[in-house]
């Protein structure tokens, strides 16, 4: 265990506080003062000591003295401290003070802001160095927690104080809870590795899935009940009625049959359907040779057309080959024409020689000799430069020549092509029109097909025979017209009862849909129940883990109780983390001694948990007439309306006065 003893405390210029002095020794104090007399101030001391903050955890509190409120100038505000950290003593100083600086010309020092100063052990040190040393003994919020009885309640918020404690104390784990409650065997196969969280989000969607399908079934049921007829289909009597009605129909079919099947009106209906058999045989034997010709025809002009595209394609081809090859005989013909003027150009040039008859260096005559020289090889040149150019102009000129020549070849070749191809076309032309001019024949062969004589007779003889069956039919038409209503009339009854029938089926599947759903809506009823026992479980396994939770929690502080959920209004549980003493919560209702000594206690089992004992300071401590038992040092401040200035009281009951 790490104890953090306050040995000696100093102030000066400090919130008001000119100088102060609490010689502490480790030992507990109490600070008695009036309202405004600095108690306060003390222990904001040593939390801005050390952190640079209040016991409110601002950091933007006002340190420097005022004087009707306004800043006194040119004051150092000092805090320093005398402490042991086990048996190790440290001193820790810190200056607030403001910075005046005199500019170049100026008459007088200007101020442009504050600085800190910071000591260890009365060595100067950097914020950095200062602010690690400390964070190596203790760190802020575990210091707070420590020192200050009201600061766990009233300034950590309730998601970190909740943190806080299943840090101390240690979560519940499932098989804890199942432990403890035997009603829970089922759930681990329940959740099937999901979290409680998990499976309840599991159970609520598929509760509200069932209840909207429970709420559609009745729904379904009543349209189809209403569906059905109210009154019973006897569907045996039905069916013999049928059966009746078929026969009678029956029976006045043959009744007509009778009358239109007399033995001459047979043979003349037999002898029609023969003449209508060779007429449609003329038809077909005139017009199918036609129509295979024409399809024939038609094939061979396809043919010529496409053997007739091939060749105008090659003709294209070499009319753009032969427009190409005179294009480029004009330009061998102006390639020539340049090389015949530029040998002219060469062969024309003459030799020039001027001589220099006298030496550039000694400015004497040369001799004959050398001048002849000179001018032989002169000449020698001349003649071989330009014998090699007219060369070679000739060379390129027949070069292009032969070009030319093979171009005039092609063109010439190309031409022929070009005439037999034209010619070729001309005859696929003549061809295809040849061709076409059959077709048309053939066309005109099917259409005057049922102009032949062969035909108009066959269709002349279909006619007299038509005449003669209507001719013998005229006198049984009324009665079997009469007889054609009567069977009309079965029919229409016979559909009904038909129709009947088709209900009653229609009935029998509706009872069937209906014995379907209300066998589904057990099935739903059945399977919502077992959720709700699911739900139920997982309801009371977090009921279970919340009494075990806060037992065990509460099992580690003497005064202080935690309420870590809320009953919720729908019979949920909500997370929370409310303090409380004797039943009362520590946010409403609960007065300051209880407040105090419930922050004491908690601060007894953090101490233990974090391993560090630090100064506690207790405000108001007025308001407690016993403070709960420690074994941190104990620094009291007390309201006492006769102490216009502050008095302290060392555990020895040695009394000293500060101004």
């Amino acid at each position: 265990m790490k104890e953090i003893k306050l040995m000696n405390l100093s102030l000066k210029n400090f919130k008001g506080i000119k100088s102060l002095e609490l010689d502490a020794q480790g030992g507990d104090l109490k600070i008695y003062g009036d309202n405004a007399t600095g108690k306060t101030t003390i222990a904001d001391s040593f939390s801005w000591l050390l952190f640079n903050k209040d016991t409110q955890n601002k950091s933007d509190f006002s340190i420097k003295t005022l004087v009707d409120g306004k800043e006194v100038n040119n004051l150092e505000h000092e805090v320093s401290a005398l402490l042991t950290v086990g048996d190790v003593p440290l001193s820790l100083r810190k200056v607030y003070k403001e910075k005046w600086t005199k500019k170049r010309g100026a008459p007088m020092a200007e101020f442009t802001g504050h600085e800190t100063l910071y000591y260890i052990d009365s060595v100067p040190v950097k914020k950095k160095e200062y602010e690690e040393k400390i964070g190596s003994i203790v760190k802020e919020e575990v210091f707070k927690l420590l020192t200050n009885p009201l600061y766990f309640n009233e300034q950590v918020k309730w998601q970190d104080r909740r943190t806080t404690l299943l840090e101390v104390c240690g979560d519940v784990e499932l098989e804890d809870v199942l432990e403890f409650n035997s009603e829970l065997k089922d759930l681990p196969a329940i959740l099937k590795g999901r979290s409680i969280e998990d499976h309840r989000k599991v159970i609520a969607s598929k509760r509200a899935e069932i209840n909207k399908e429970l709420d559609r079934i009745p729904v379904r049921i009543d349209e189809l009940n209403n569906s059905m007829p109210d009154t019973k289909i006897d569907v045996s009597s039905i069916k013999v009625e049928i059966v009746k009605v078929e026969k009678e129909i029956d029976a006045t079919s043959t009744q007509i049959n009778n009358i239109k099947n007399g033995s001459a009106l047979t043979n003349k209906k037999n002898n029609l359907r023969q003449i209508e058999m060779d007429l449609e045989s003329i038809k077909r034997e005139l017009e199918s040779e036609a129509t295979d010709k024409g399809y024939q025809v038609t094939a061979k002009i396809q043919e010529e057309k496409s053997n007739q595209a091939i060749m105008q394609r090659k003709l294209d081809d070499t009319n753009h080959q032969i427009v190409v090859g005179k294009k480029d005989m004009v330009e061998f013909d102006k390639k020539l024409v340049a090389l015949r003027e530029d040998f002219a150009t060469e062969d024309a040039k003459q030799f020039e020689h001027k001589e220099a008859c006298e030496c550039p260096t000694c400015g004497q005559a040369l001799p004959e000799e050398q001048l002849t020289a000179a001018r032989d090889k002169a000449v020698a040149e001349f003649n071989t430069n330009k014998s090699s150019k007219l060369e070679h102009i000739q060379t390129t000129g027949k070069a292009i020549a032969a070009d030319k020549e093979k171009t005039l070849n092609r063109i010439v070749e190309s031409e022929k092509v070009v005439a037999q191809l034209q010619e070729g076309i001309a005859k696929k032309e003549e061809a295809i029109n040849k061709l076409n001019i059959q077709l048309n024949e053939l066309r005109d062969e099917v259409k005057n097909a049922r102009t032949n004589p062969k035909y108009t007779e066959k269709v002349a003889e279909m006619t007299t025979a038509q005449e003669e069956i209507k001719s013998f039919e005229a006198n049984a038409n009324e009665a079997i017209a009469e007889i054609e209503k009567e069977v009309a009339g079965l029919k229409v009854k016979r559909s009904e009862l038909n129709s009947q029938i088709a209900a009653h089926d229609q009935v029998k599947a509706s009872e069937k849909r209906v014995a379907e759903l209300e066998e589904q809506q057990k099935e739903l009823a059945t399977e919502f129940e077992e959720l709700e026992r699911q739900l139920y479980l997982t309801e009371q396994f977090i009921r279970s883990k919340v009494e075990l939770l806060e037992s065990k929690i509460n099992s580690k502080f003497k005064y202080a109780r935690f309420k870590l959920f809320a009953q919720q209004v729908n019979g949920g549980l909500q997370e929370i983390c409310e303090t409380t003493f004797e039943g009362i919560p520590f946010s409403s209702g609960l007065n300051n001694a209880a407040r105090i000594n419930v922050g004491i206690d908690i601060i007894n089992t953090l101490s233990e948990h974090y391993g560090i004992r630090a100064p506690i300071f207790v405000d108001n401590a007025e308001a407690v007439t016993r403070i709960a038992d420690t074994d941190s040092q104990l620094i009291s401040l007390v309201v006492s309306e006769p102490d216009k200035q502050l008095r302290i009281e060392t555990q020895q009951n040695e009394m000293m006065e500060a101004i």
